[in-house]
């Protein structure tokens, strides 16, 4: 302000600028302007009278609680813009007034500064990265930021005033609409999440939900079967022994399918994350290639005539214009790789960059002559981020320099790509999974629905029946076994038939033997009798008629006896039928004690200590047969 003069304002600005600006220049541009102490310009600067300024503070402008000099104009409509009035004295002195005009630039939340340099107040603007702002003034497109392309007019925006609504378009986009004042309309836009995405966001909480499931269940299951003692590890065997034989076999195709499944799946995407990476990291090097290539022609054609201008604020200023229309940061290195010119002067003056080349890249161009090199390896502290160098020639093709741009988005871009991918990825997975093993289910239940049907069948099959066999069209394994199933029940019907036949020849010759011994039982005595008759009636024995009366009862009524199993020996395993009722006990047995009481040497006697009668329910023919049957088989 003593000496007022433009070199003096440049100087100004640059100590602005490394002190306050620098962080957020890529969201503002500003302006200084310097007025004396009778408040006009000095340093020979166009612009505006200082009383504009004072017109706007009168005009309303807003006063920032925390300055007392820096206002914002408080009609303004998509940007922000301040401007500070700064009076500058010499003790009681007025030496003169500084103005500093800020206006931003159209908002870009995807920001321009690397990310080291970036304040976590910055950097949480990341969270609207998927959002798109439009600002209407007057029916005309004002500023506009983001993905969404928005059309010139606001036609389409019918908001009402102070109201805000949503809707819909086409583009699967939905906008929030809102008009502050009728001349005005805010749109706030972003991309609906597709209904696969929705789909496989559900299916990655279902799965998760599945393994946290799987989870608990394993550790009560190991709870319940671990106890204090050794023992426990062998009850977990022996448990898991168990449970695995009692694994259906339906379940074990669902788990071999989804497992088999689940691993391919995983080989495949670890095979396409290598792949991807790679192919990332190619894209990357293409990248600075390319634009390492397209700065040096540029920068080679632009100092042709002089070669590399003396450092000065205007050729500062002419580079950074350079790196600006680049679109890249550079750095700018003398043939013995000291660095001339940066556009990002704060990282060299804060001393996180060394001054010089690295070594790696300067032998690799200085000393080995190549035409470029990249290094992804270049380090600030624990950030990485990847570099390109390149030599700059003269009009007379002598290296005069080298030029380097450095990539601090590589390391972010890599990982949001990677993020982004590996996101989509599980996602996809999740959804395939659950599609797998409900496919895994039904095909399960397809293949063993044979099983079930075979398994029905031979739950049907019964012994001395006729079994139907099982139609199957399909000449496959389960066709085999229905085969051999068929030939089972047609071989089992076939020994049916023949056991039937045995049995019933077996039971022939059992009631064969049956009969022929009852039959026998009473032949023998009956023959006694007849002799001893016949021996009574030769020797004229005084008692013959009554031994003949005694024994002929006999006689007859064994006779009857042999008479009625005779009759009922036509019917197969049927002896004759039980006739109950009340009987005498002892006649029965005296007249079985008759027949066989002729036989010599056989003595038989009856011995009642019941002292009267006897009566049983019971068959008589059958009695008879048995007290035969007890005193033939104790003659015997």
């Amino acid at each position: 302000f003593k000496q007022p003069a433009l070199s003096s304002v440049l100087e100004l600005k640059k100590n602005i600028d490394k002190q306050y600006i620098d962080k957020f220049l890529p969201r503002f541009e500003y302006n200084i302007f310097v007025y004396n102490g009778l408040d006009s310009s000095t340093a020979g600067q166009e612009i505006l009278p200082l009383s504009y300024f004072k017109k706007l503070v009168q005009a309303g402008s807003i006063k920032i609680s925390e300055s007392n000099f820096f206002y914002r104009l408080n009609d303004t409509f998509g940007y922000q813009n301040y401007f500070g009035i700064i009076p500058i004295y010499e003790g009681t002195r007025n030496l003169g007034t500084l103005i500093i005009e800020l206006k931003s630039q159209p908002y870009n939340y995807k920001g321009q500064l690397p990310e080291i340099l970036v304040d976590e107040m910055i950097r949480n603007d990341n969270d609207y990265n998927n959002y798109s702002i439009a600002f209407y003034k007057d029916g005309k497109l004002e500023s506009q930021s983001g993905n969404y392309t928005y059309k010139l007019s606001s036609t389409e925006y019918n908001s009402k005033l102070s109201k805000p609504f949503f809707y819909t378009d086409t583009s699967r986009y939905s906008h929030l609409v809102y008009a502050p004042v009728k001349s005005k309309v805010v749109v706030i836009s972003k991309e609906n999440v597709s209904s696969i995405m929705l789909l496989a966001t559900l299916s990655f909480f279902f799965l998760v939900f599945i393994i946290f499931s799987v989870i608990i269940y394993t550790l009560i299951w190991l709870l319940k079967n671990i106890d204090e003692s050794w023992g426990g590890w062998f009850n977990i065997n022996r448990s898991l022994m168990i449970n695995a034989n009692k694994i259906l076999y339906k379940t074990r195709i669902q788990f071999s399918i989804i497992l088999s499944v689940v691993a391919t799946l995983l080989i495949v995407g670890w095979a396409t994350y290598f792949y991807i990476s790679k192919e990332y990291r190619i894209q990357q090097d293409n990248f600075i290639k390319d634009k390492i290539r397209k700065v040096q022609q540029s920068y080679e054609r632009q100092i042709s005539a002089g070669g590399i201008p003396p450092v000065s604020d205007n050729s500062i200023n002419d580079f950074n214009q350079f790196a600006d229309i680049n679109a890249a940061y550079l750095n700018l290195f003398d043939k013995d790789g000291v660095l001339i010119y940066t556009s990002l002067p704060k990282l060299f003056d804060l001393g996180m960059i060394d001054r010089r080349m690295g070594p790696v890249a300067f032998i690799s161009l200085s000393k080995l002559q190549k035409s470029e090199f990249i290094n992804t390896g270049e380090r600030i502290g624990s950030f990485n981020y990847s570099a390109a160098y390149a030599p700059i020639r003269n009009a007379q093709n002598q290296t005069v320099g080298f030029i380097g741009v450095p990539y601090y988005a590589n390391e972010a871009d890599y990982k949001s790509k990677i993020s982004i991918f590996i996101n989509t990825l599980i996602n996809i997975y999740a959804l395939v999974f659950v599609g797998i093993g409900i496919l895994a289910v039904f095909l399960a239940n397809q293949i063993t629905s044979p099983l079930t049907f075979i398994q029905d069948s031979i739950r049907k099959t019964k012994l001395g029946q006729k079994n139907q066999p099982i139609q199957w069209s399909r000449h496959d394994e389960i066709g085999s076994l229905i085969r051999e199933y068929n030939k089972m029940i047609a071989a089992l019907e076939d020994s049916a038939t023949k056991l039937a036949r045995s049995e019933r020849e077996s039971a022939w010759r059992e009631m064969a033997k049956q009969v022929a011994h009852e039959i026998k039982n009473p032949l023998t005595p009956l023959k006694l009798g007849v002799q001893l008759l016949e021996k009574s009636w030769k020797e004229k024995d005084p008692n013959f008629e009554s031994k003949f009366e005694r024994f002929s009862k006999s006689f007859i009524e064994q006779i009857d006896s042999l008479s009625t199993i005779a009759s009922e020996f036509s019917n197969f395993a049927k002896m004759p039928d039980t006739k109950l009722e009340k009987l005498s006990l002892l006649p029965i047995i005296t007249k079985a004690k008759d027949v066989f009481s002729s036989t010599e040497q056989v003595e038989i006697y009856i011995v009642n200590h019941a002292k009267g009668e006897i009566s049983v329910q019971g068959d008589r023919d059958q009695l008879l047969r048995t007290f035969n049957n007890l005193l033939k088989n104790a003659i015997e």
